[in-house]
Formats: C-alpha cells, structure tokens, sequence
C-alpha cells in the first residue's frame, strides 16, 4: 500500500494525508500478535527486537502499562538468552530509556558496543539519555553528528525538537519542516508520535498556541491518541 498523494496543512507545512489510523492500529494488533506467537515459538532475537518496537508503538498511542511490561520482560528475556547480541542490548536500552532507568540504558549501550552494534544505533539512544538528562547540547550534537541526508524523518524531527528545546527557533522550524517533507510512509503513526514530540517540546519552551495546535494535528492522524487527548484537557 502506498500513501495517497493529497495533502493538508499545518502550521504553514504542507504535510501528507495517510491511511485510516482504525486501519493501521489494527494492523499494528495483528503483527503484534503474529510476533509474539513467533517469539513464543522460537525466542529469535531479531523477533523479540521487533516485538519490542511493536509493543512500544502501541504503547505510545494507547499508554497502555502492559504493552510496555511486556516490552521490559521481552528484553530482559532477550539479553540473558543472546548475552552478545548487540541487537538484544540495543532493544533493551530502548526500553530503558523509555522507563527512565538511564543508568540501566548505559551499561545496555555500553554491552551493546562491545558486542559490535552499530555507531549510529548507539548514537541514537545515547542521545535520548542526554536529551532526557537535561544536556540538550551534547545531545543536540550527537544527533547532528549522525545526521545524513538519507536521516529518516523521525530523526529529524527529534532533532527539530532539541531545537525547540534550546530556543532555536528558526532551526527549529526547518528542520521539522524537512521532517514533515521526507515523510512518505502510509501509516500515520510515526507521524503522529513526530508531531506529539513536536507539540510537548513547544509546550515546554513556552509556546501554548502552537503546542496546543500541534496536539490537534496528531488527532487528526489518531483520534484515539491518548496522551495527546491528555494533553489538550489538562
């Protein structure tokens, strides 16, 4: 399936229409359901790695608590079961991360180095514990330093938001807008977790109006997205 051409606006971007999110939410249950019934079946560490993401995927649209405790005992599983897969420790720093346990995701990056992940994969989480810890620079630094022009757009839309984060306006805005026109997948869920970051980090650095419109764009794409509901009536 291929995205449809139409497009909308916000904010003054122009950015693409995609696939019904009743259709890509179901879809997501269903793969999630194939994976785990193949993990269950095999233990494979690439099909635990992509269990994980699928989990936290939902997780991020639903804030469901047992999508993420499945992905925290799914890694755990994993880096005791394949000790020197890289693939194991970088899915299992992910979720670190994501729960806040950044020491944890450390030592993860660090296993994750000696058994010969990649620079860039490293990077990458290493930049969420820095932007997570509050060290916006260094984090904002780590992320340029990897930035390609083949850098996937939810990449830089993190990058746009570290931005927002540090005042940058103007650089800021580019990049999101470079994010939003690199953007070609039919599902609207990488699209509405980019603008949902976009809109927290605009929330934090004062900017009410635009985060508030921010959080409207991500149900247009997802109705159902719970932390953007949260967020408008709180």
């Amino acid at each position: 399936m291929t995205p449809r051409t139409e497009r909308t606006d916000f904010d003054g971007w122009r950015v693409p229409l995609c696939t019904s999110s009743t259709i890509a939410l179901a879809n997501l249950d269903a793969q999630t359901a194939g994976l785990a019934e193949r993990y269950a079946q095999s233990g494979r560490t690439d099909v635990g790695a992509r269990l994980t993401n699928a989990l936290l995927v939902r997780h991020s649209v639903t804030a469901d608590p047992s999508d993420l405790t499945a992905a925290d005992r799914i890694t755990a599983e994993l880096v005791d079961r394949t000790p020197a897969d890289p693939t194991a420790w970088i899915t299992r720093a992910h979720v670190t991360t994501t729960t806040h346990r950044f020491a944890e995701t450390m030592r993860a990056l660090a296993l994750a180095t000696q058994h010969g992940a990649a620079t860039e994969a490293v990077a990458e989480e290493h930049a969420d514990v820095l932007e997570a810890c509050g060290r916006l620079p260094a984090a904002l630094g780590l992320r340029l330093a990897h930035a390609t022009a083949a850098t996937e757009p939810q990449q830089m839309a993190r990058i746009a938001c570290l931005h927002v984060s540090m005042g940058n306006n103007e650089q800021a805005r580019d990049a999101f807008g470079e994010a939003l026109g690199r953007y070609t997948r039919p599902s609207p869920l990488p699209l509405a977790a980019m603008l949902y970051n976009w809109g927290h980090a605009l929330q934090h650095a004062g900017h009410h109006d635009q985060a508030m419109a921010a959080y409207r764009a991500v149900l247009g794409y997802v109705p159902t997205h719970s932390r953007a509901l949260r967020a408008l009536t709180e």
